[in-house]
């Protein structure tokens, strides 16, 4: 219901574009085109990919109300070490700028990948068995965010901040994650050349204690997990640029560096 809700609010913020020119945002966008500044249109609509990879760290895996045959396995004495998370997302993200510095958005997306480290199940310093924990994380994410710009000349600068909720088939509830992307760039558009160039980095902070039962996560037992992990690295390094084919339609691409990386595309529609 949630998602759904969010795409209608998306239909409700494009509802009456064609008239776009009559709603006058982003509100003082006479006072910054007199001082020099080109505009984009207010209202966006984006189809984003992202493909991203990253270190985790495992600090405790644990089993509830586990049988194996007449074993009872709570309480085993398990270790998980460093492992890494894989995902893919597709997300459509609707946007306006309500003054020439402010843009806010919201999103809807799907969610594909895994999550997987080696855990070791130990007895008296010695290791008794030595197996992959994998989670296959399948499910939809959905939140919002903004952006802050600003320049001078050819330089610019802005911060793009996220929130967003993620809920997988494998687990119980939702996954939090705040995002913050700072960059700074040059823009090539007064050399004739319709280009953007920028660096930045990006911050995650993603909620990483996960629970569910084994059988959401293809494990053939009854009973629960509880995972607690933090990423490697909250920081990386990105770099970017965009391609403006006329007014309406751009196209993005970032890749993202260190211990975090990732890929990715956008094409944006502006109206």
């Amino acid at each position: 219901m949630k998602l759904r809700s969010l795409f209608l609010a998306c239909s409700c913020l494009f509802t009456g574009v064609a008239n776009a020119d009559s709603i006058s945002l982003p509100i003082w966008k006479e006072e910054a085109e007199a001082l020099g500044y080109n505009l984009p249109k207010p209202f966006g609509l984006n189809l984003s990919y992202m493909s991203m990879e990253q270190g985790i760290n495992v600090n405790s895996i644990a089993l509830k109300n586990v049988k194996l045959g007449p074993l009872n396995l709570d309480g085993l004495p398990l270790e998980a070490g460093a492992g890494k998370q894989a995902t893919d997302v597709m997300t459509l993200r609707a946007d306006v700028w309500l003054f020439p510095f402010l843009n806010l958005y919201g999103l809807v997306g799907t969610l594909d990948g895994y999550s997987e480290t080696t855990v070791k199940l130990k007895a008296f310093s010695h290791t008794l068995l030595e197996t992959p924990f994998r989670l296959d994380l399948d499910g939809y994410t959905y939140g919002g965010g903004f952006v802050l710009a600003g320049g001078y000349k050819q330089l610019f600068a802005l911060v793009d901040a996220s929130y967003t909720q993620t809920n997988l088939n494998v687990i119980d509830g939702a996954i939090d994650a705040i995002v913050v992307s700072p960059r700074i760039g040059y823009d090539f558009n007064n050399h004739g050349v319709p280009v953007r160039f920028w660096v930045g980095t990006m911050y995650q902070n993603v909620e990483q204690e996960l629970s569910g039962t084994l059988k959401q996560a293809g494990i053939n037992l009854s009973g629960r997990f509880e995972v607690k992990q933090q990423l490697t690295s909250e920081w990386n390094t990105i770099a970017g640029m965009q391609y403006q084919f006329n007014e309406d339609w751009y196209l993005l691409g970032e890749a993202g560096f260190g211990d975090r990386k990732s890929i990715f595309f956008s094409i944006d529609r502006r109206f």
